[in-house]
């Protein structure tokens, strides 16, 4: 039974590891003992020599302190041999210790015993005459110098022991060198033919199988798949073949199940394609580098010069009004960046001219949040608001032929007025005059009310500091208010409509208290709010009051119900909402909240 590949290669790795180990080990150990050897005898062969040397040196110092005392007989003379006399055991002492061998050892004691005949027969006789000039004895100075010469015969004899001692340990370190470095080199030998069998092992249970497999993997590359691995060689070899051919079992079967889902993914496909190209709405996809994934049949009909490949190959755009030099970000643009952009009119100046559009577009996001496209759906005003300014124009001409009967009514029942005297007949006139005035207002919010809702917007930027300081200098601003990209005259038409209701439904004799705030609101946008201390608005009633013609009954106020509904259009064209609640101490707080994209300047922090 074929044995496992981990346990085979680990078993022969340790081999390999222990003789490696062992190689390091001996070269280590055995290259540090004999350099501690060597280096022991290097040490005493050197203190031996400087022993020695300093024998010699004070034997000299002797014999130069007894000749000068010999020769003028003063004590000075002396200092020398006390000196080196005094100093001469320790040198020699030192000498017999590191005296590397036993000859070098005999011969220092020979030099002792012959500096020991030099001192007892001439150095201590001549030391111990006195004082004076003696004079030279020729049988001793002769006997003095054979004697001397003796010491120093022995001393070079100590000299030449060392250098031999010397020869003989660096002779010794290199033959026990050559030995290590053999042995290792039998060690590294046995390591070699180690990693051999490794090699060999791993071959026959590794490489030669796994080449069968990548065999294998080349024949399902090449289109058979129904090549299957071979169930031979280790264990390991055997188990990874066995699952290798279950997991192309299963890739099998879901190859078959992908395709299904690929025949089933591309019908979808084609249905949702039909689906989306039978709707009058164009669509345009995009995914996260600006690349059209898709385009619906409207969207394609628009199109005179070809498929769009990128949002940069989308016609131009900018809001009706603006400058044309200056084309603003494409609705799939700002949604790639996370904004959400509803009923934005658009005017896009392609090859078929220039045409009014309604976009609305949205981020597409993963489950995890992050944008992974976007999808724009759109559709095509431009006949609708040449036919809504047509009915503006008949609004206008409508208005215009009303009013003109109202003012003849309202010229001949003043004059009437002046004429009559009977009280019953005057309150008659005044109240056709009221009726008269009555008429006049409604056509105006009616005309008003349809603008807004049907006019164009043309964007243009609207400081409100200075439209609120305009329409009355009684109404108060706190903090700074933003410059809004809007429609000049609608906005104009917003504030004058909260601003006269706030003063128009203060209390009798109350100073009227209006103030106009702004403050930045959830998502980017701005929150603008009017808050007034007038008579206030009953609770059943908030949520009623920006319907079309409703009024809050028995409040003794004239109007005709349609004010608050179109600040409700005005704000709803923008992208804004607005809310109507009590303000705390009494009155009305009217809160407007408009988008981002509303704003051209924002609200000092």
């Amino acid at each position: 039974m074929p044995k496992p590949i981990a346990a085979t290669l680990r078993r022969q790795f340790v081999w390999l590891v222990v003789v490696l180990l062992s190689v390091g080990a001996a070269r280590f150990l055995g290259g540090q003992y004999l350099g501690e050897v060597y280096d022991g005898q290097l040490q005493r062969i050197a203190d031996t020599s400087r022993a020695n040397q300093r024998m010699l040196q004070d034997l000299t110092d002797v014999e130069t302190g007894v000749r000068g005392y010999q020769l003028t007989g003063e004590p000075p003379f002396l200092d020398p041999f006390r000196a080196g006399a005094a100093d001469y055991p320790v040198a020699r002492d030192a000498a017999l210790r590191a005296a590397p061998d036993d000859r070098t050892r005999v011969l220092v004691r020979d030099q002792d015993q012959a500096a020991q005949r030099w001192l007892a027969q001439v150095a201590l006789p001549i030391s111990a005459l006195p004082p004076g000039y003696p004079g030279l004895e020729a049988d001793r100075s002769g006997r003095g110098k054979e004697l001397f010469d003796a010491v120093r015969a022995r001393n070079a004899a100590v000299a030449g022991a060392v250098e031999d001692a010397q020869r003989a340990a660096t002779a010794g370190y290199r033959t026990a060198s050559t030995v290590l470095e053999a042995s290792l080199a039998l060690l590294a030998l046995l390591s070699v033919l180690v990693a051999l069998r490794i090699h060999r092992t791993a071959k026959r249970m590794l490489v030669t199988p796994l080449g069968a497999l990548e065999d294998l993997l080349d024949r399902r590359a090449g289109g058979d798949l129904s090549a299957r691995a071979a169930l031979t060689g280790p264990p390991e070899v055997r188990r990874l073949s066995a699952a290798l051919n279950a997991e192309l079992d299963e890739s099998g079967r879901a190859r078959e199940s992908l395709v299904a889902g690929a025949d089933a993914v591309a019908a979808q496909k084609a249905y949702l394609d039909q689906v989306l190209d039978v709707i009058e709405v164009a669509v345009l996809t995009c995914d996260t580098d600006g690349r059209i994934v898709h385009l619906n049949r409207v969207a394609r009909s628009r199109r005179r010069d070809g498929v769009p490949q990128t949002i940069a190959d989308l016609d131009p755009v900018w809001v009706p009004g603006a400058n044309v030099a200056d084309p603003r970000p494409h609705p799939l643009a700002r949604a790639l960046a996370g904004d959400t952009v509803k009923a934005q009119e658009m005017a896009l100046v392609g090859a078929a001219g220039e045409r009014r559009v309604v976009a609305d577009a949205r981020p597409l996001r993963d489950e995890a949040g992050r944008v992974i496209g976007a999808v724009l759906t759109g559709y095509d005003v431009t006949d609708l608001r040449e036919r809504e300014a047509d009915l503006a124009a008949f609004a206008a001409i409508a208005a215009h032929d009303l009013r003109s009967p109202l003012t003849t009514i309202s010229g001949y029942t003043e004059i009437l007025a002046e004429e009559l005297t009977d009280p019953d007949h005057v309150a008659v006139a005044t109240r056709i005059g009221s009726g008269v005035e009555r008429m006049r207002r409604l056509i105006d919010d009616l005309l008003a009310y349809a603008t807004a809702r049907d006019a164009p917007l043309e964007p243009a930027p609207v400081d409100l500091s200075a439209l609120v300081a305009a329409i009355s200098p009684q109404v108060r601003v706190a903090g700074t208010l933003p410059v809004l990209d809007a429609d000049p005259g609608m906005i104009r038409r917003l504030f004058e409509h909260l601003i006269s209701n706030a003063l128009k439904f203060t209390p009798p004799g109350r100073e009227p208290d209006v103030c106009v705030s702004a403050a930045w609101a959830a998502g980017g946008g701005v929150q603008l709010t009017v808050a007034d201390r007038g008579i206030g608005i009953p609770a059943e009633e908030l949520g009623r009051v920006f319907t079309s013609f409703h009024r809050v009954h028995g409040r003794g106020y004239a109007g005709t119900g349609l004010g608050l509904a179109i600040c409700q259009r005005v704000v709803a064209r923008h992208g804004g909402t607005i809310t109507a609640a009590d303000n705390p101490g009494g009155g009305t707080v009217i809160q407007i909240v408009l988008p981002a994209a509303a704003i051209a300047q924002p609200v000092s922090p």
